[in-house]
């Protein structure tokens, strides 16, 4: 059976953020979800992660699902980064196992190259970051995150994965909800002059680089994602020690949304410091970086 999570607020750095945790004992791990999404985005993934003994804790980013919006906060990697290691002194852990998704990814990988100590390892899904965005990119996502009704948020969202009825009506109805609550116009503001002027200042391949496999990397792309592209991880993977490429067919930016069985076991495997390789089948490519 699969677990079902509890629910809480925390106040990392004086900022109130939403906290679902499925399991109650074993390592634990932090899922941080992209940009407009929130917190049950993970609940296929981690149930099942719990159900094999992990403790696993999916927040709401700051400007997003039940967490506090508005100004106060840093809506920047340095910012995040800040947060998640004031969170996990909340928490009580000393080290956490990492995932994060597209602009979450982003976040995430900015916390493992600032605080390596603290990031047991590091998993980045459809991530941000590993190329620098062009111009029209740039202003595309500002511009979008001024349009929340329901209709942009569904298109979105089901943009976001090859088979459309993989986000479900209730999911696009959460999303809208909170993505209108009130402070979210001044959050998701933020976030576009961010993307504007200084996300590509951000760029994570150099320092994930730098670490030299200090943390274990585990990169899990759609080959289909029209959103960040595929070829950005093919290009990366090289330049990173200790990285594995997982790429999934007939899949887009959210695999863990549309395949997640594959992607629950391929993260279970990278936890545990097995072999992604016995994944490989018709539609599922793993290339590692020793």
């Amino acid at each position: 059976m699969a677990a079902s999570p509890i629910q809480y607020l925390l106040h990392p750095l004086g900022f109130g953020v939403r906290v679902m945790q499925w399991g109650g004992e074993g390592p634990a791990v932090l899922f941080v979800h992209g940009l407009g999404s929130h917190a049950e985005i993970w609940a296929p993934v981690a149930s099942a992660l719990a159900a094999q003994g992990r403790r696993c804790f999916a927040i709401d980013l700051p400007g997003h699902g039940l967490s506090q919006k508005g100004g106060g906060f840093s809506y920047t990697a340095a910012g995040h980064s800040e947060l998640f290691a004031a969170l996990l002194a909340e928490l009580g852990e000393e080290r956490i196992d990492v995932v994060g998704s597209s602009l979450g990814g982003l976040f995430a990988a900015a916390f493992a190259t600032r605080t390596p100590e603290l990031v047991r390892t590091l998993t980045l899904i459809g991530s941000v970051g590993l190329q620098p965005l062009a111009p029209e990119r740039r202003r595309w996502t500002s511009e979008y995150l001024a349009k929340m009704d329901r209709d942009s948020v569904a298109t979105r969202l089901r943009n976001g994965v090859f088979d459309p009825a993989a986000i479900s009506d209730s999911f696009v109805e959460e999303a809208w909800r909170m993505n209108n609550s009130r402070g979210a116009a001044e959050s998701f503001a933020a976030i576009g002059r961010y993307y504007a002027e200084g996300i590509n200042d951000d760029m994570q391949v150099e320092r994930l680089a730098a670490l030299d496999g200090r943390v274990p990397l585990l990169l899990v792309w759609g080959k289909q994602d029209v959103t960040v592209a595929y070829q950005g991880a093919v290009e990366a993977l090289p330049r990173l020690a200790r990285a594995t490429l997982l790429a999934l067919d007939d899949t887009r930016h959210i695999p863990h949304v549309e395949r997640p069985e594959v992607v629950g076991t391929a993260i279970a495997l990278h936890l545990d410091g097995g072999d992604v390789g016995i994944l490989r089948g018709p539609g599922v490519e793993v290339t590692a970086q020793q």
